[in-house]
């Protein structure tokens, strides 16, 4: 009796016509062409079947809606569509009784005002330290601020930027 299922090895794979640049990355030589290429088809995909499948899935989640807010629900229970509605109206209207009640509350009312200006000495007394680190400090174009473990300014580093000049 002979073995039906046999399984044959293909020694050749010229006999399989396999394309010469599935396993050669040399051949594919414009990629940024085929990403392209790849995009806008996904970019056509979306622009031609989106919204048919978008209506489809309305249609079957509206008559499933349909079926158990109308069909189903009984006209005294809570979640009747009825109940529903005049919730939502509700809650619509609390939302918009206190949008108005903010925006007559707040419109035209500026109520941050600008910092005051302090000079150099109370700076330097919040970050304890003396008045000549200050003005180094608002000089210097990069620091480095080292603090302790309770927040108090430990170091002052003031990294100067040494710039190269290039010869052309």
């Amino acid at each position: 009796m002979t073995n039906v299922n046999k399984y044959y090895l293909i020694e050749d794979e010229s006999k399989l016509e396999i394309p010469k640049y599935i396993d050669r990355p040399e051949y594919v030589r414009n990629k940024s062409m085929g990403y392209s290429l790849q995009i806008a088809g996904w970019f056509i995909f979306m622009w031609l079947f989106m919204p048919l499948l978008t209506m489809f899935f309305w249609w079957v989640e509206g008559k499933t809606i349909y079926q158990q807010m109308v069909i189903q629900a009984a006209p005294d229970s809570q979640l009747s569509l009825m109940n529903m509605i005049i919730m939502i109206a509700i809650f619509t209207g609390a939302l918009l009784l206190w949008a108005t009640y903010n925006w007559i509350r707040f419109y035209n009312r500026e109520r941050r005002s600008t910092p005051l200006a302090i000079d150099e000495r109370q700076l330097a007394s919040s970050f304890k330290v003396n008045k000549t680190d200050i003005l180094n400090m608002q000089q210097a174009k990069n620091l480095t601020l080292y603090y302790d473990n309770q927040g108090n300014l430990e170091f002052i580093g003031i990294n100067h930027q040494l710039k190269k000049r290039i010869s052309a």
